[in-house]
């Protein structure tokens, strides 16, 4: 199949039995994310997106070194499901079902709805596997921006197609906005809709479109304006509103230095890319990947893979230009990386298929099993681990039915770094303590304590990342300790065993830079008196005027005794 053009009659209606096969299996394997507790990066979301509603200005009233758009996409979902715990769950769930519809259509159109159907719900178990740190992050709005743009682009209703050009530019706009490298994006837009691709399987191969250059640089001219309205919009919004100077340190200063400062404390780097690309990807989708290419080529099927290669390319592309390699970074090609293995899978079972019947012809039974044998083996490589998470997540779904409460509080966190239980306690702690008018402080990586008391950050500060981290600058350290001495917030809750090394490139925890760190740990001493000592959490109160001047004068007479005055 290839991409429409404007003379060719409209293809056929995409098979409603498969689509609904699809979309059944990936909500009922998608389901278990409705137990997903917020972690450090949707809280962190969270919190700004509540803000945000709140009248604050990103980056200047609150600090997060992402781009815009997630938390402006965040303030959707605040509005739309409040202050609760399952907010990144049932948008991740909302979202999977989407991109499977979206995966099954793109699939369908060059692989055919067989491979679709296989690549929407391989693709749900491949982002189920990484748990809930993938769950609603900005690559997965990314993906979605991108296939809502590919729809526009192919769409079989052939009237107006230079608007449709423009809303598509605005769609890979909003990407762009979601991460800076999401622009790379665009190319699919430039090739897809415009490639004939079946000159792939002549020989030689040739590359051709299959519309005039002319109409080719009209339509592409107003995807660029679209995208270019996408970018240039938001900046007149933070420049209107004054902030643009903080975005552009935070953005085009430090977001920079965060990047490339993998490249010299990572030892080895290209190693480590090389090993956190193959952990991430796991070798049997890798392998694949070179199935269906050998595949393709010798079934005279290139015309039909490589639009799909090609998406699969410019989404690794996004993924391995950020120089750092989270999981969630790989959401901007498994979408695609599904889809060449699902075509792997349906092309290996009709060659299989093909070797059965003529051992069949030549009556040769056993050698017709073994050859199905073979397969099943192939086949079942990877699904012992792919049924392990299936399992997992489905137990953790029946424990949250049962006590969602106690769910949270027993959750098995993938990271070391992240205490749920911990922040559960110290949320419960200040509900029951603070008033509404009180301010809370949270020296750490916790920003869910925030968002669940309904409190606001004190500054602009949502955690201490940037702060603590070896590419934060100074200047943020002491605008903190000024914001926090003209006015001091009523509990100060800092937290331990928190250290994320790939981001600070430092081992100290929250609690252990204090001492790197004399100002606040100034205003902790002469203000503060710890009230809710906690193996992950310290919870500290502000003393009353009376309590700090007896803490004075106690320091004032002990003093004076070293000297030898009294």
């Amino acid at each position: 199949m290839h991409a429409l053009s404007d003379t060719e009659p409209p293809a056929p209606a995409p098979s409603k039995r498969w689509l609904l096969v699809a979309l059944g299996a990936v909500f009922l394997l998608s389901f278990p994310s409705l137990r997903y507790p917020l972690g450090r990066d949707q809280a962190t979301q969270c919190v700004i997106a509540s803000g945000l509603l709140h009248g604050r200005q990103l980056y200047r009233d609150l600090w997060d070194n992402r781009p815009p758009g997630i938390f402006y996409l965040y303030t959707v979902f605040v509005l739309l499901f409040g202050r609760v715990m399952w907010l990144a769950g049932v948008v991740d769930l909302l979202w999977l079902v989407a991109i499977g519809y979206f995966i099954f259509r793109f699939g369908e159109r060059y692989l055919g709805a067989p491979a679709g159907t296989l690549a929407a719900v391989l693709y749900t178990l491949l982002h189920e596997r990484a748990g809930f740190e993938s769950a609603a992050q900005p690559e997965c709005f990314i993906v979605l921006f991108v296939f809502l743009a590919d729809s526009l682009l192919m769409a079989r209703q052939r009237r107006w197609p230079e608007a449709r050009s423009f809303a598509a530019g605005v769609l890979f706009g909003l990407a762009f906005w979601m991460k800076y490298n999401a622009g790379l994006f665009i190319l699919l837009g430039m090739v897809l809709p415009f490639w004939d691709a079946s000159g792939l399987d002549e020989r030689p191969g040739r590359w051709r479109l299959n519309v005039p250059w002319k109409k080719w640089f009209e339509r592409t001219a107003f995807l660029a304006l679209g995208f270019a309205v996408a970018v240039v919009v938001p900046i007149a919004y933070f420049v209107h509103v004054g902030a643009w100077p903080a975005l552009v340190q935070a953005q085009f200063e430090v977001l920079p230095r965060y990047g490339l400062m993998v490249l010299s404390r990572q030892q080895d780097y290209f190693v480590w890319m090389l090993t956190a690309i193959h952990w991430n990807l796991r070798g049997w989708v890798e392998a694949s990947v070179a199935i269906a290419l050998a595949l393709a080529w010798r079934r005279r099927e290139l015309s039909r893979l490589a639009p799909v290669l090609f998406a699969t390319l410019i989404g690794f592309m996004v993924t391995v230009s950020q120089l750092n390699f989270h999981t969630y970074y790989f959401e901007t090609c498994l979408p695609f990386l599904a889809m060449v293995v699902a075509y792997a899978a349906v092309a290996l079972f009709k060659e299989f298929q093909i070797l059965a019947g003529k051992l069949r012809e030549r009556k040769m039974g056993l050698a017709q099993v073994l050859v199905w044998l073979v397969f099943a083996n192939i086949i079942y490589f990877p699904l012992p681990n792919l049924a392990m998470v299936l399992r997992k997540e489905t137990k953790g779904l029946v424990a949250w039915v049962r006590n969602p409460k106690a769910s949270y509080r027993h959750y098995a966190w993938p990271d070391p770094n992240e205490h749920l239980r911990g922040e559960l306690q110290v949320i419960r702690y200040l509900k029951a303590n603070a008033g509404a008018g009180d301010q809370v402080f949270v020296w750490g990586t916790a920003p869910l304590i925030y968002f669940m008391t309904g409190k606001q950050p004190p500054n602009r500060f949502v955690s201490n990342l940037g702060l603590m981290a070896a590419w934060g600058p100074d200047a943020w350290r002491r605008e903190l300790v000024r914001d926090l001495r003209q006015s001091l917030p009523r509990f100060i809750v800092v937290a331990r065993h928190d250290a994320v090394y790939g981001i600070t490139y430092t081992h100290l925890d929250s609690a252990q830079y204090l001492a790197r760190y004399p100002g606040l740990a100034r205003i902790l001493r002469h203000h503060y008196r710890e009230v809710a000592p906690g193996r992950n959490f310290i919870i500290y109160r502000r003393r009353s005027s009376h309590a700090k001047a007896q803490a004075f004068l106690r320091g004032w007479v002990s003093s004076k005794r070293r000297e030898g005055r009294i």
